[in-house]
């Protein structure tokens, strides 16, 4: 008679986190408690339950997309940037009780498929979902079921977030001008997530 693991009858399933291999640094429920560094205050500004509104921006919000977009592309090319963009009306932005708080920048003629070029969330409302409903917004107005992201190899907490939202990796791109490679995440849309 056979005996296969975790598919017994009258067993319950086993969690795979039960069988995975301890990394250095990782606690046993057989250690001592070990005391977590202490929090810094996040700056409350906006409420961290506050949902935010995603919608395209208005005609008086320059200085503050431009001051968004500034800490990814840097002060010397952001206004042509979100002029650029705003000229072809492919920016949305991500508003709490009036305040813009992120920016998505997108476009869908890159080889017939949708491309994120640029996602920028204020500082003091990182780790809040803003980026998730800016990415959600413009998968849901896509006309293509791909879109692609992309993001400097530098960028840890950007590669995370692009997993975090379910794109798997694409390739890279060397040689450019920066000097960092590019990596490119892929995200195949369902039918119902976009017109």
């Amino acid at each position: 008679m056979s005996h296969d693991a975790g598919r017994g009858r009258g067993r319950a399933p086993r969690h795979p986190a039960l069988h995975a291999r301890r990394r250095p640094g990782d606690q046993s429920l057989h250690d001592p408690p070990r005391r977590q560094p202490a929090r810094p205050a996040r700056a409350a500004l906006v409420p961290r339950s506050a949902v935010s509104l995603v919608r395209p921006p208005g005609d008086a919000e320059f200085a503050a997309l431009t001051e968004l977009a500034a800490e990814v592309t840097g002060p010397d090319r952001a206004g042509a940037f979100v002029r650029s963009y705003l000229e072809q009306h492919h920016l949305l932005v991500a508003d709490r009780a009036g305040a813009v708080v992120g920016l998505l920048a997108y476009r869908t003629d890159w080889f017939q498929c949708t491309f994120v070029s640029l996602v920028s969330v204020r500082s003091d409302v990182r780790r809040q979902g803003v980026a998730r409903e800016l990415f959600r917004s413009v998968e849901e107005m896509s006309p293509s079921p791909r879109l692609f992201s992309s993001t400097v190899e530098t960028n840890a907490i950007s590669i995370q977030m692009h997993g975090a939202l379910g794109f798997t990796p694409s390739g890279h791109i060397d040689n450019l001008p920066q000097g960092y490679r590019e990596l490119l995440f892929y995200k195949a849309l369902l039918p119902g997530r976009r017109r």
